[in-house]
């Protein structure tokens, strides 16, 4: 059996790779979401696409009740975004989960991360 190179540590999608810069009222979902060619791997695997889709579908859910576009949910970053604070309250009440357990896209070192 063969080894693979490196390591998979766990990841995020950031709701910026869902909206399409020049189209207000639209997120786009799967395996067409904004990524790089390296990130493009982990996000064609079945849990990733689902959780996307989950995030669409909840994302324009939680747009219409608050009459707002998509990307305004984003659009002051890295400043504090209340709107997407709630979103991301709304996603886990949904049981959705928004991140790993006891992870950061901000660690440095991850040689005592285990997922198990």
């Amino acid at each position: 059996m063969r080894q693979a190179h490196g390591q998979a540590y766990p990841a995020q999608i950031p709701l910026r790779a869902m909206i399409p810069q020049k189209i207000d009222n639209l997120l786009v979902a799967s395996k067409s979401i904004a990524t790089s060619y390296s990130a493009a791997a982990a996000y064609r695997v079945h849990s990733f696409e689902w959780s996307v889709g989950a995030a669409a579908g909840n994302t324009v859910d939680f747009v219409l009740d608050n009459k707002v576009l998509p990307y305004e949910l984003v659009d002051n970053l890295p400043s504090q975004e209340p709107l997407l604070e709630e979103l991301r309250k709304h996603l886990q009440a949904g049981g959705n989960p928004v991140m790993f357990p006891n992870t950061s896209i901000f660690n440095e070192d991850w040689d005592d991360w285990r997922p198990w």
